[in-house]
Parts: C-alpha cells; sequence; structure tokens
C-alpha cells in the first residue's frame, strides 16, 4: 500500500500542473445541447489523458452524445466504476459573467469557469490520482471510467449505454459525481442516491398568427390559456393538483429520518444566498430536510409568448410554449406521472396543450451500509472530519440503471461543491483547495476499497 504520506507529496508538487491541466479542459465549450460537434474536443482530450494510462479507451455510442469508457487493471480483485461527465450547460445569461465562461480565471482562491464544478473537477480530479498513484506504484483496484456525455440534457441514452454494456459497468462499488460535497458550515457531506426527474415542453397554439390586442375580446390568447393550464397544476398552497401523482411516493424510513435530523437546515444561509425572505410553507427547522428531499417538485423553468422586445407592442399571441420540470421521489415513475399529465390538462379543458421533447430518469437510492460507502465514509473522517449523510441528492442524475438495473452500490463523494458553487448560473467556481483535496480523497478511497 502506498502511503498517504507520499501520495500527499506527489500532490503537492503537481498542485500547479493539475490546476492548468483543469483550466485547460474547462476551456472546452463542451454544451452538448449545442450538438456533437460541441462535445467531441472535450472527449478527445480525455480520451488522450486516460491513454497515457491504459490501452483500453472506447467510446460507447447508442445514438446520443457519445459516453467515454476506460479501464485501467489494478493489483487487487476489487473492480470500481467511476462516473462523471463531460458536458457542460449552457453559459446564458452571458451578460451576467465577469469573465468568459471558457476562458478560466483565478480569483481569490477560486476558479471561474463554466464547468469547473459541474463536472470537469470531478473528471480531472480522478485523473490525476490515477496518475498520482501509478506514478508511486500501482493501483489496488481495477478502476472503470465511465465519461458520460449527455448528462445535462437528460441523458437520453445512458439507459441503453448501461444495458448494452453491462459487463463494462458492472462492479464492486460505484463513486458517482461528487455532489453537495460541503455545507454552510464547511462541513463534509455525502449522498446516497438521487431523485428522479421528469422534463416536458409545452406549446399552446391558437391562432394562425398573432393579432393586434384590440381583438382579444373574440379572439383567445395562446399565452392565456398556457398560464391556466399551468395554474391548475397547483393550488395557492404549492400543492400539486395532478390525480394520482403521489399514489407511488415513498414515505421516509426511521433510517432516512435518523439521517436528516443530524443534516443542518441553514435556514438563515438559503435565505440569504438567494434573496428571499421564507421558504415555501415555511416549515419548522426540523422538517426542512423532508420537504425538500423528501417532496415532489412542479416547476416552470421557462416560459415564452408574446413581445418581449423593448417598449411596448399591443399584440395578441397566437402561440406559447413552456418548459416544466418534476423532480420525483422513490418510488414515483416519470413515465406513469407524463401519463397523468396529458390526463389532467385533457381533464381540466386544456386539450389544446400540447406535450412534446420530454426527458426522464427514475429516482435512485443506494445502501448507505455497503462497503464502498463505509471506505469513503472513514476516507472522508481523515481527511475533513466526520461527514454528514444524506439519503439522497435533491438533484438528479442517471443513477438508476447503474444502481437498481446493475446493483452496483453507489455513493456520491466528498468533491468540490460548495453553496456558493453558482452551478448552471453565470460565474460558475470552485475553490482551487478543494479541488486538489478531492485528488487526495479518491486516492484515499482507492487504496482503502482495493485493500478489501
Amino acid at each position: 500500500m502506498i502511503s498517504t504520506s507520499a501520495v500527499d507529496a506527489y500532490i503537492e508538487k503537481n498542485t500547479r500542473r493539475f490546476i492548468e491541466e483543469l483550466e485547460e479542459l474547462c476551456a472546452f465549450p463542451s454544451i452538448s445541447n449545442h450538438g456533437l460537434d460541441a462535445v467531441t474536443p472535450a472527449r478527445d482530450w480525455i480520451a488522450e489523458r486516460l491513454g497515457r494510462f491504459t490501452d483500453r479507451v472506447e467510446t460507447l455510442d447508442e445514438g446520443g452524445m457519445p459516453a467515454l469508457y476506460a479501464e485501467v487493471p489494478g493489483a487487487g480483485r476489487r473492480k470500481l466504476l467511476l462516473y462523471q461527465h463531460y458536458d457542460v450547460q449552457p453559459v446564458d445569461p452571458i451578460e451576467l459573467w465577469d469573465s468568459d465562461p471558457f476562458q478560466p480565471v483565478e480569483k481569490d482562491g477560486r476558479i471561474v469557469a463554466r464547468g469547473v464544478a459541474d463536472d470537469k473537477a470531478d473528471v480531472m480530479a480522478r485523473i490525476h490520482a490515477l496518475e498520482t498513484l501509478k506514478g508511486l506504484g500501482e493501483i489496488p483496484v481495477t478502476l472503470r471510467f465511465l465519461v458520460e456525455g449527455e448528462e445535462e440534457i437528460g441523458s437520453m441514452t445512458f439507459e441503453k449505454i448501461a444495458h448494452k454494456h453491462a459487463d463494462k459497468l458492472r462492479a464492486d462499488g460505484c463513486l458517482w459525481e461528487s455532489g453537495a460535497s460541503f455545507d454552510a458550515a464547511g462541513r463534509p457531506t455525502l449522498q446516497f442516491g438521487c431523485r428522479g426527474l421528469l422534463y416536458v415542453q409545452l406549446r399552446v397554439k391558437l391562432l394562425d398568427f398573432d393579432q393586434h390586442s384590440g381583438l382579444a375580446s373574440i379572439y383567445p390568447s395562446a399565452a392565456m390559456y398556457l398560464v391556466e393550464a399551468l395554474g391548475s397544476l397547483r393550488d395557492q398552497d404549492m400543492n400539486i393538483r395532478i390525480d394520482g401523482f403521489f399514489e407511488r411516493v415513498v414515505e421516509p424510513t426511521d433510517a432516512d429520518r435518523e439521517m436528516m435530523a443530524k443534516i443542518d437546515p441553514e435556514i438563515d444561509e438559503r435565505k440569504k444566498l438567494v434573496g428571499f425572505d421564507r421558504l415555501i410553507r415555511d416549515p419548522a427547522p426540523e422538517h426542512v430536510i423532508e420537504q425538500l428531499l423528501f417532496t415532489p417538485t412542479c416547476n416552470i423553468a421557462g416560459i415564452t409568448t408574446g413581445y418581449q422586445g423593448p417598449g411596448s407592442k399591443t399584440v395578441l399571441p397566437a402561440e406559447a410554449t413552456a418548459k416544466l420540470d418534476f423532480r420525483l421521489i422513490p418510488d414515483q415513475d416519470p413515465a406513469d406521472i407524463l401519463l397523468r399529465l396529458r390526463k389532467h390538462f385533457d381533464a381540466h379543458g386544456f386539450e389544446k396543450v400540447e406535450i412534446f421533447g420530454h426527458d426522464a430518469e427514475k429516482p435512485a437510492r443506494s445502501d448507505p451500509n455497503s462497503e464502498v460507502a463505509r471506505s469513503v465514509i472513514e476516507c472522508v473522517k481523515d481527511l475533513h472530519g466526520e461527514p454528514v449523510l444524506w439519503p439522497f441528492m435533491q438533484a438528479t442524475g442517471p443513477m438508476h440503471p447503474v444502481v437498481s438495473d446493475l446493483g452496483v452500490p453507489t455513493v456520491l463523494p466528498v468533491g468540490v461543491g460548495r453553496p456558493d458553487n453558482r452551478i448552471h448560473a453565470p460565474n460558475e467556481n470552485i475553490h482551487a483547495d478543494d479541488y486538489i483535496n478531492t485528488i487526495r480523497l479518491m486516492c484515499r478511497v482507492w487504496e482503502r476499497f482495493g485493500a478489501g
């Protein structure tokens, strides 16, 4: 086994280069909803990096943005799957960035760039951890890298990839991309699953073309029609009104509630961070985390209609569109929710709402007492202190095929995530020290898990 002092010395010696190489990857504008040409250069760059340590590098393509797979044989009997993604979110609104999103800058100990937190820091920290252990000896566990290319647009072909290449992805444990790694007090956090997602686009077209708004007394407004349809989904108390929506919802277990009782709800910090003075339903402090994790959501992600330019234009919109997302909890199924959404609109007189372009991911849960989870917990204790354990994260990822279909125990380890990372927002950033500590943690986890 390689000593932690040797690992830390190697990382310290190469810290500057490691950060510069992370920034090099962040300079690729790998926005997946811009198409294959936008993400290919970043994938090729990562493939070349992984190819320095193994000749088992290939792309897994099932018709979307191809994933990258690499296997690095280890000395021990165990296999560890590493999931991360190389695609990033769009940069809009670009005018709110303080610098070019794809020209990384360092400021006050932080690295600012689109994708640096979500998820290129994970990609590079694991490659740098691999370099570190290889440079000092051999890795004790076989590593199976899976670097996805369409996580930010719903992982549309991931389930196909997971099933077709199950022999490559089966492992004794999986380290997912790191989640919300630190809370507002700086305590390390771990999660053991994720919520599901249904993302749909809606369209209403009532007229052939826009009309003078003076005709609103005789012609219908697509804008009003869609707004009223959206308004029918929730009541004034924010309760979702779709019939049967909660039928498959599973209540928290005693173990879930024990975990949640130890999580600081950070009410004041949350209000200050987003500039809002109250939480929905204004829950008691002891109920905030349960509401956050175990309450499904219905959210309007965007709505477009009518005239949005400068000044005024008196127009009756012929068409209106919206983007709607639902965060789902175990054991809700996005396919079931999609059917219920259609039935809801029809039953409430909104048959003209067209639903199209939907993305879906099922919720996933893994055992917090698995061997890979225990290895991560012990290593986090050694490096950062006692971690706060979450049943699952509030966000979504394509974890279900790995956890439920392939049966691989999975944990979201500590990485670079902090409440002020501004993930999916302008000026996305990480602390440079968090990045270096992520490399250290990966080396420790691989050593401990591989020794089992």
